[in-house]
């Protein structure tokens, strides 16, 4: 059964949790799936399943409020990224087989054609906060360690610059999203694509065609480089 993002199901183990901690919760999915503008102390209550009382009364301020939702929505991204990785088959794969799988873990839980508004918008605003930047660098460098697992399990060599990467991931959604909002997405992973095709790959050099070409219909997607 569904629900609005960030609803706490009844019977569910959220409900173990204490009212922050639901809130929490519930900010950080609402924050992920629909942008900073969710994050309200109405929204995140009926989210919740608390009292509107009682969200005012844990999180006096909407900034409190919006800070908690970057912590929490922080550590969702780091598990989301992992998942991601972590269901990668190891082969070699295309620049832009590659790129579209390095996105995904770097918004994840969720890199849609919506991305930019409810995922990398939000990121950057939060750099301007002294307290939240510092959220954002304390993850980072785990989530930059995602990055380097994504590509070592798509063929590339494990000391690539995942920090030059991640750069590039966010000014290219942010450059082609002001210039076609709808086609941001699918420019971006063209613009990482021709990134990755210069990078060097286990046991050669930078090569601009597919190092191996990719399982024919009906092969096996888990064959796995020698």
């Amino acid at each position: 059964m569904s629900g609005r993002p960030g609803e706490v199901p009844p019977g569910s183990e959220a409900t173990a949790l204490t009212p922050p901690e639901r809130m929490a919760t519930a900010a950080a999915k609402l924050l992920i799936h629909e942008g900073p503008d969710a994050i309200t102390h109405r929204r995140v209550a009926e989210a919740a399943g608390v009292p509107r009382g009682s969200a005012n009364y844990f999180f006096p301020t909407r900034a409190e409020l919006f800070a908690t939702a970057v912590r929490s929505a922080e550590q969702v991204r780091l598990a989301g990224a992992g998942h991601v990785a972590d269901a990668i088959v190891p082969r070699w794969r295309t620049p832009d087989e590659a790129a579209k799988l390095l996105i995904a873990a770097w918004y994840a839980p969720g890199a849609g054609p919506d991305v930019v508004r409810a995922r990398l918008d939000p990121m950057i605003d939060a750099l301007h906060e002294p307290e939240l930047a510092a959220v954002m660098a304390e993850s980072r460098p785990r989530l930059l360690g995602v990055l380097g697992r994504v590509l070592e399990r798509c063929g590339f060599r494990a000391d690539a610059d995942v920090d030059l990467i991640a750069l590039v991931l966010d000014g290219a959604l942010v450059y082609e999203h002001r210039i076609d909002p709808d086609e941001a997405l699918a420019a971006a992973h063209g613009i990482v694509g021709r990134l990755l095709a210069l990078l060097p790959r286990d046991g050669g050099g930078a090569r601009s065609e597919p190092d191996r070409a990719a399982p024919e219909e009906g092969g096996s997607e888990n064959a796995r480089w020698p």
